[in-house]
């Protein structure tokens, strides 16, 4: 797939996001002490703090009750973590879902912030964000997982995460929950870039265990968030195995394109 890196990338001088300080509280609680937290009622107060309140569209889209993957381009610049998409994304789905159903995401996030080998801050920053999102991640439902791509000894615990993740899909099948994904997988410039090598085929597995997906576009318009959901929809798996992790990973990646400005 070509490189998907559209040029209305919002200016230097755009807004900064900050987290309300009894969000910060609440996510400093919940690491010091993990046990199982709503992300959807965190994710809602932490929207209150936004400079404007977001754009969304396509609500429509998102299903009522059921399993689906929210997919979702993995969208941050200085000012706006990509903790921001998962935010905004999460309060928009809980509020649409039915009452009595699953409405929390169990997102799959990165295990660590990672820096290039001589940063002082992989040294330092790097063994503690590892440590804090673990203990975030038991908290909140969530799976991490290695950034994208993984480094030699990152590899088995890559796929010690995927296998939990598919563990988990399948009890969240059974149950009609939900499951958040930014195929990415790390930071790209732009608002959508290409996925790394079998982020396509991680999708399949999870399609095959019974989940729809749902696509979600977010950026910013007019200094606001902008969150676009698009159609549920299931991707066409080839049947060759050699075609199937570019094939599903194009499909999901347009239906995310599709939503962005």
């Amino acid at each position: 797939m070509a490189s998907m890196v559209p040029s209305n990338r919002p200016p230097a001088q755009s807004p900064r996001y900050r987290l309300p300080t009894s969000t910060l509280l609440r996510l400093l609680s919940a690491t010091a002490f993990p046990r199982p937290h709503s992300v959807g009622d965190i994710a809602a107060g932490a929207l209150r703090g936004t400079p404007r309140p977001p754009l969304i569209l396509g609500a429509e889209h998102v299903p009522a009750q059921g399993p689906c993957l929210v997919t979702v381009n993995h969208y941050t610049r200085p000012g706006f973590g990509a903790w921001w998409t998962a935010i905004g994304v999460t309060a928009v789905v809980a509020d649409r879902r039915a009452e009595g159903v699953p409405a929390d995401i169990h997102w799959v996030m990165t295990a660590a912030w990672r820096y290039p080998k001589d940063d002082w801050r992989g040294t330092i920053v790097t063994p503690l964000t590892r440590w804090a999102f673990a203990r975030a991640a038991r908290a909140y439902g969530a799976i991490p997982m290695p950034p994208m791509p993984p480094r030699p000894d990152e590899v088995e615990e890559r796929a010690a995460a995927v296998l939990r993740t598919v563990r988990l899909s399948r009890n969240l099948a059974v149950e009609g929950g939900l499951l958040g994904l930014a195929p990415e997988g790390r930071d790209t410039p732009g608002l959508v870039g290409d996925p790394p090598p079998r982020a396509g085929d991680f999708v399949a597995l999870l399609i095959k265990e019974g989940f729809p997906i749902l696509p979600v576009g977010v950026a910013e318009e007019d200094d606001r968030m902008r969150i676009s959901f698009g159609p549920c929809f299931v991707p066409e798996i080839p049947r060759r195995r050699s075609e199937r992790d570019r094939v599903v990973a194009d499909q999901v990646m347009q239906a995310i394109a599709a939503q962005l400005p």
